[in-house]
């Protein structure tokens, strides 16, 4: 590809101004009112098939440079002309007939190009065709008709480009569609952001799309031009996303959610794509990541009853959570370890602004206890310190501990404030909420046990035995002060009940390590005579 842009770039630049110059001639002439409408329509298709038949009689003697330079400009031509039908108010050709015009125009340089192999020819065609509407100016009210008239020449030269591995048609594609949008974006100066963020999308969809493809089809491994170009690609996105809605003062974190979602999505695609390789995957696991860490920090904007503390910590979770898939992935001790970090910075990060997460009603009630954002966001940190405690528990045990121990942590203080809400939005005065507090603590103790039981973890039963033994003397010495009811023997039931649960799974635990040592210990000497 570099070759032939060394051998041909000046022979394109001439043709370029040559075009233009052309090009400016029509329109002076149309402005001007030198000629009829109908008059200026003929003399372009006039010329534009002058020099395609100019150019098959050079395809005829062999001379095929000259001829796709005369066959090209000869497109270009007819493109222009179509540009001026579809943007003139004086001529009012229907936009179907026009983009069909355009579609069929497209589908024949294409399958010339393709069948004859003629390089040259679908590129200056495709450059003219979509230069054309820069140098015809459309109105602002031909924005859906120029965008169905680039995205037609931009279908047309991916398959060609893909098909034929022409690499150079496709990123001169690229250059020219972004070329196109820009000008166009700042020269009709639009009054609402839905358009022209419905285009950049379009523009960044596509050919993200058909980079994927092509480097399927030509065997890249995914990696060099294409890789390239589908980053600029998701950088232009990006920038114009910021732009557009920039100006009319709305967030850009949905964009950029939008492609660090996308880029996830690709990640998978291109790892399986590519016979499993590594690298390029990783690269766009990376920049999903990245876009998603800059969401988070522009969340502010979306404040709603203080969810925009639970969206940028889940964004972050995001991160931290890909960040550690990726280090167990790729076996990098290093990333596994900043992901660790940045869940405890994570953890604080979220103490300090959970409380301003307002209640939300769900199915008509005030407040359901496990259900809203605040305690699921808790019970998500959580879930990953059990996994990952569970996870490094053969490896390093004592990490796994550290994990385990702050995500119990973390589900006492859930508990503790669950209970608290429930009083606090329904004024419930007939039952004691310190005891109620207290059976949240019995369940936690509990559930230390369980894990601990699980994980074989000593540390833990521990942990459960003093969280036993500092709610039965926060029960029996301030729970129960004051006068007896009977909200207060139903509690000290349910604690009852609770500790003798404990008691059992302690027993069990206990009689299962007391097998484990009996099966390690060495055979008596009776034993051995025996």
């Amino acid at each position: 590809m570099i070759d032939l842009i060394k051998k041909h770039w000046i022979t394109s630049l001439g043709i370029l101004f040559l075009f233009s110059a052309f090009t400016y001639f029509l329109k002076m002439a149309f402005e001007n009112g030198w000629f009829p409408p109908e008059i200026r329509v003929l003399s372009g298709f006039g010329i534009g098939v002058t020099l395609l038949f100019s150019g098959y009689s050079y395809y005829r003697k062999d001379k095929l440079y000259t001829c796709q330079v005369l066959a090209g400009t000869g497109m270009s031509v007819i493109y222009a002309t179509f540009s001026y039908v579809a943007f003139s108010n004086e001529l009012n050709w229907p936009y179907n007939v026009m983009l069909i015009s355009v579609l069929a125009l497209t589908a024949l340089t294409t399958i010339v190009s393709y069948k004859q192999n003629l390089r040259g020819l679908i590129f200056i065609s495709i450059l003219g065709g979509l230069l054309s509407p820069i140098l015809m100016k459309a109105k602002p009210e031909h924005d859906m008709v120029l965008f169905g008239y680039v995205l037609i020449l931009t279908l047309g030269a991916l398959y060609v480009s893909i098909a034929k591995r022409w690499q150079e048609l496709r990123i001169m594609t690229f250059v020219a569609t972004v070329l196109v949008y820009a000008t166009y974006y700042i020269y009709f100066d639009p009054e609402s952001w839905a358009k022209p963020f419905f285009y950049a999308s379009s523009l960044f969809v596509v050919y993200m799309a058909g980079i994927i493809f092509a480097s399927h089809k030509e065997k890249d491994q995914f990696t060099g031009w294409n890789l390239y170009l589908s980053l600029v690609n998701a950088m232009l996105f990006i920038f114009w996303s910021i732009y557009i809605l920039g100006s009319f003062s709305i967030t850009f974190t949905v964009p950029l959610l939008i492609v660090g979602f996308t880029f996830m999505i690709v990640s998978v695609f291109v790892y399986l794509l590519s016979g499993r390789n590594i690298f390029p995957g990783l690269i766009y696991v990376c920049l999903g990541l990245v876009l998603f860490a800059i969401s988070a920090a522009n969340i502010k904007p979306m404040s709603i009853n203080g969810m925009e503390y639970v969206i940028t910590t889940l964004l972050w979770f995001l991160v931290v959570s890909g960040a550690y898939s990726i280090s167990r992935f790729v076996k990098s001790y290093e990333l596994r370890y900043v992901s660790y970090g940045a869940w405890l910075l994570l953890i604080i990060y979220w103490f300090t602004v959970a409380w301003d997460v307002q209640w939300i009603e769900l199915f008509g009630l005030k407040f359901v206890p496990f259900l809203n954002a605040g305690a699921l966001t808790w019970i998500i940190l959580a879930t990953f310190g059990f996994y990952v405690g569970k996870q490094e528990q053969a490896e390093q045990p004592v990490l796994s501990n550290v994990f385990a121990i702050i995500a119990n942590i973390i589900v006492a203080g859930l508990f503790t404030i669950q209970i608290k809400n429930i009083w606090l939005a329904y004024d419930i005065d007939n039952f004691s909420r310190p005891l109620a507090i207290s059976i949240s603590y019995i369940v936690y103790a509990l559930l230390i046990f369980l894990w601990g039981a699980h994980t074989k973890a000593v540390s833990f039963r521990i942990m459960g035995t003093v969280v036993l033994l500092v709610t039965s003397i926060k029960v029996f010495f301030w729970d129960l002060s004051g006068n007896a009811n009977i909200s207060k023997m139903i509690f000290l039931i349910i604690i009852g009940l609770l500790t003798l649960g404990i008691a059992h799974i302690n027993k069990k635990w206990m009689e299962k390590d007391e097998k484990d040592r009996e099966a390690v210990q060495p055979p008596s000497i009776d034993e051995l005579n025996t």
